[in-house]
């Protein structure tokens, strides 16, 4: 009967170490399961974000290829300033005979002040 005691006492002991590494274990387990869950809520919502910045993206491109559709063209261009060209040069030939037409209405101004 004196070793029944101490049976109980070892058993007791070796019960309280496997029970303490099996609650360890658990607590691990809960611990990473719960990090692995935060990291896959994370991982979502990255993905929702990404998601949603991409269709935004997708309107603005399609805007501005829609703009860009109704843009003037190279030949576009050129056509406007083959026009502006021939502006400045009918401006440049007005320029010349409103020199001619100023050089006359001195003479005239010169004529009738001396005459006068």
């Amino acid at each position: 009967m004196d070793q029944h005691p101490a049976d109980y006492a070892s058993l007791r002991f070796w019960f309280n170490i496997i029970q303490y590494l099996i609650t360890l274990a658990v607590s691990l387990y809960v611990w990473l399961n719960s990090r692995l869950n935060a990291k896959a809520r994370e991982l979502k919502e990255l993905a929702r974000r990404l998601d949603t910045a991409k269709n935004q993206m997708d309107g603005r491109i399609t805007r501005l290829e829609t703009d860009m559709a109704h843009a003037l063209s190279h030949e576009d261009l050129a056509a406007v300033y083959d026009r502006l060209n021939d502006m400045a040069e009918q401006v440049a030939g007005l320029s010349g005979k409103m020199d001619g037409v100023k050089g006359t209405v001195d003479m005239i101004q010169a004529h009738l002040l001396n005459d006068h």
